[in-house]
């Protein structure tokens, strides 16, 4: 046999004979290098999307990430960047930094606090637990502990105050009374435990810090990164 068919042409060297096969050593231990590494990217893709799902997000924000916000001016683009940059904040200065998001119905506020949810996924960074909430829900979680003897208001506080990244949507939205005392609770508890807290509202900004207490609202500031205001049209009125 010629010396043309026993060597690799890629890594010009003699083949060895393998089960009447000729092969390359260097050839077969890149291919098995590779293969290592498919498994392992399908490995994290199915571990992210049981992370996204153990988020709590909703289906028809499911497949929202800052990567499919539509851009129409220099503002979104802006909006885009600073909450990427938020992000970047928390994974540098190694602190806990808040985050609002405000503005009219329809704008994108879920979509970008979702968006920075999956972001933090591809930075590799809150591995372990963030998590989606609209204020009502939150809020109607710890009051229906209060007539089940199963479960105890306590430990629903707990879980909320513990999540390394949350997400507090439509603050504002039929949460008020005994509702916003548990928002506020919550805020407060997260703040002392350094935890971040990402609040969308279709309240001005200056509204939502009225919705909160005076003590709440000290420490919220004290450690807000930005207020990303959106005032576009509401583009579910654009399809129309």
């Amino acid at each position: 046999m010629s010396y043309e068919l026993n060597s690799c042409e890629i890594h010009n060297c003699i083949k060895i004979l393998l089960r009447n096969f000729w092969i390359c050593k260097k050839c077969s231990i890149e291919s098995l290098e590779n293969g290592r590494k498919e498994d392992k990217t399908e490995v994290e893709k199915n571990i992210l999307l049981i992370k996204i799902n153990n988020a709590q997000i909703p289906l028809d924000l499911k497949n929202k990430d800052l990567n499919n916000f539509i851009i129409n001016d220099d503002e979104d683009e802006k909006r885009v960047d600073r909450a990427k940059r938020y992000m970047k904040q928390l994974i540098e200065k190694k602190t806990h930094l808040n985050l609002m998001i405000t503005g009219p119905t329809g704008v994108g506020k879920s979509h970008i606090a979702v968006g920075i949810l999956k972001y933090c996924y591809e930075l590799k960074y809150f591995r372990n637990s963030v998590c989606y909430s609209t204020s009502f829900g939150l809020a109607n979680k710890v009051i229906a502990t209060w007539s089940n003897p199963d479960r105890n208001e306590e430990d629903v506080l707990k879980e909320y105050t513990e999540i390394d990244l949350l997400v507090i949507d439509d603050l504002g939205y039929d949460d008020s009374g005994k509702k916003a005392e548990i928002i506020n609770k919550i805020i407060y508890r997260r703040h002392e435990n350094q935890k971040s807290t990402i609040i969308t509202s279709n309240l001005k900004a200056n509204q939502v810090l009225e919705y909160m207490d005076s003590r709440t609202c000290s420490r919220f500031l004290s450690h807000l990164y930005s207020d990303i205001q959106i005032d576009t049209e509401d583009f579910r009125l654009k399809q129309m």
